[in-house]
């Protein structure tokens, strides 16, 4: 048990001894009011003069708001006692109070920052231990990259949709995204019903030159196939009973995915015991073939149909333990009106229900740009949930994105006018030094403003609100209040939409509260 003085502002006061009421601390707590109201505008050495003025001993720690400005050193240094930073908002002080030991907390850095830090920590050395558990005897390897029989840890594919129409400069910039977004696999996705082995050849050839990330192609056309093994492919999906025949070039090295395609009506059968056999059918004859790394795929379906599909992958795993499952769950994202976020993560959590190892996802729509960032981190959830036996919730990292998991409220002094704003806007009177135009550059990752007016055309670009505020004012390109709220405004939606994927469009609302159908 330790002895804490708090130190805070007024505002922050009633908060910090409602943490303190309910929560149940080992330590013995004070708490000391400064005379300022927000406690993020103190600094270190107000405080240290603050403190010189009371008698303070026999306290093991002080503790300062998150957002002290200096060094809790100074206070140290003046007063004798070890101090250290608390949570940027008072509300989280009960994350710190729960701690047996306050020396993990720095005098420099908020405790928030302290505490998430050593998770991380702790998740990395959880998520190694996973990975170094992989052996010969329960993975797969596929290229450099060991793939569990079972998860975790389960594995991200993303496909490049249409790479025939790529050049060597697209494809790689493509690949290089997805690779940097944490994808374990680069699935080549070529045209359905046309040709092209030469192109396949190609672009495996030139991923394998610029990546070390394992390579695979989707294509159930036999001689697309052929030209993927041959050129040096990782990872072949979709072969078949109705194509396994045609397939000239076998390499044992090279992992397959196989599908429950019925080689007389070239379907995917409805009925869940039929498409099992077929699968295990398939899987045996791709082995007697010469392949002997192969996963099966029993196709998941989209909503109205998922539950079934994912049966049909439990069964076969029960039946098959050996034998590792991909799963490709892009057509699930794409075949509902839902935020990608939320159905990946929920995708992902089942799968590891289920048994899957790897996940297929694909970025082909707007909706789903971002899917293989969303997919890596839910795995990772995953993994990290299963091995603490746990909900995927508290683990350190989340895909809480647009909403959160606490409420905090903000306090006021309490002397105030209140004038009540009626919905009417008054007319928008145009700035006479010139307007700008905003908009959203997806190629170049960045927030474009075109300034036209009295000094030209000048063309700001930028990553963030901020940045590009700053710089219209220093070269004043702006002579009104009323235009440089405005901006402020507009420039911070077209922040929020680069970081969220969302279309940007000047004045227009960025998000729509969604409404049900009422009748």
């Amino acid at each position: 048990m330790a002895k804490i003085l708090i130190i805070t502002g007024r505002l922050a006061e009633p908060i910090i001894r409602k943490v303190l009421t309910e929560t149940k601390t080992e330590h013995d707590v004070e708490v000391l009011v400064t005379p300022f109201q927000v406690a993020a505008l103190l600094t270190t050495e107000y405080v240290a003069q603050y403190l010189k003025q009371h008698v303070i001993k026999d306290y093991d720690y002080i503790l300062l708001p998150g957002l002290t400005r200096g060094s809790g050193r100074v206070v140290e240094e003046v007063i004798g006692v070890k101090t250290v930073k608390g949570t940027v908002n008072a509300y989280d002080l009960v994350d710190v109070l729960r701690l047996n030991d306050l020396s993990i907390l720095s005098p420099d850095i908020p405790a928030d920052e302290v505490l998430g830090n050593i998770i991380i920590e702790r998740d990395k050395k959880i998520l190694k231990y996973i990975e170094d558990s992989l052996t010969d005897e329960n993975s797969i390897n596929i290229g450099k990259l060991r793939v569990p029989l079972t998860p975790p840890p389960i594995r991200v594919a993303t496909e490049i949709s249409e790479t025939h129409l790529l050049d060597d400069e697209k494809l790689i910039k493509e690949a290089l995204r997805y690779v940097e977004n944490g994808t374990d696999i680069i699935v080549l996705g070529f045209e359905a019903l046309q040709s092209h082995p030469d192109k396949v050849y190609k672009a495996v050839k030139t991923l394998k030159k610029e990546f070390n990330t394992p390579v695979a192609v989707d294509s159930f056309i036999p001689s697309e196939i052929n030209s993927a093994i041959e050129a040096g492919a990782d990872m072949v999906i979709n072969i078949d009973l109705t194509n396994i025949d045609k397939v000239k070039v076998v390499e044992k090295e090279v992992a397959v995915v196989t599908i429950p395609r019925d080689p007389t009506t070239s379907t995917i059968p409805k009925d869940l015991n039929t498409r099992v056999e077929l699968l295990e059918k398939s899987v045996s004859t791709i082995r007697s073939k010469g392949f002997e790394k192969v996963f099966a795929d029993a196709i998941l379906e989209p909503f109205g149909y998922l539950f079934p599909s994912l049966l049909t992958y439990y069964i076969f795993k029960q039946r098959n333990p050996q034998i590792p499952l991909l799963a490709g769950i892009g057509n699930v994202v794409e075949l509902v009106d839902v935020d990608s976020i939320g159905v990946n993560a929920s995708l992902v959590m089942l799968a590891q229900e289920v048994g899957i190892s790897i996940v297929l996802t694909v970025e082909k729509s707007v909706k789903a740009q971002g899917s293989t960032l969303e997919v890596k981190i839910a795995s990772q959830m995953a993994t990290l949930a299963q091995y603490k036996k746990s909900p995927p919730k508290n683990l350190g990292i989340s895909l809480l994105v647009l909403k959160d998991k606490k409420r905090y409220d903000v306090e006021f002094e309490k002397e105030y006018d209140i004038v009540e704003v009626s919905e009417k806007v008054r007319p928008y009177v145009l700035d006479p030094l010139g307007i700008f135009k905003i908009r959203v550059n997806r190629e170049l990752n960045c927030i474009e403003a075109l300034y036209v007016g009295r000094k030209g055309r000048v063309l700001i670009r930028g990553r963030d609100a901020e940045t590009i505020q700053s710089k219209i004012l220093e070269l004043e390109l702006i002579s009104q209040l009323s235009h440089a709220m405005y901006l402020g405004k507009e420039l911070t939606k077209a922040e929020i939409a680069l970081q969220l994927g969302k279309n940007y469009v000047q004045e227009v609302p960025l998000f729509i509260r969604p409404k049900y159908i009422k009748f």
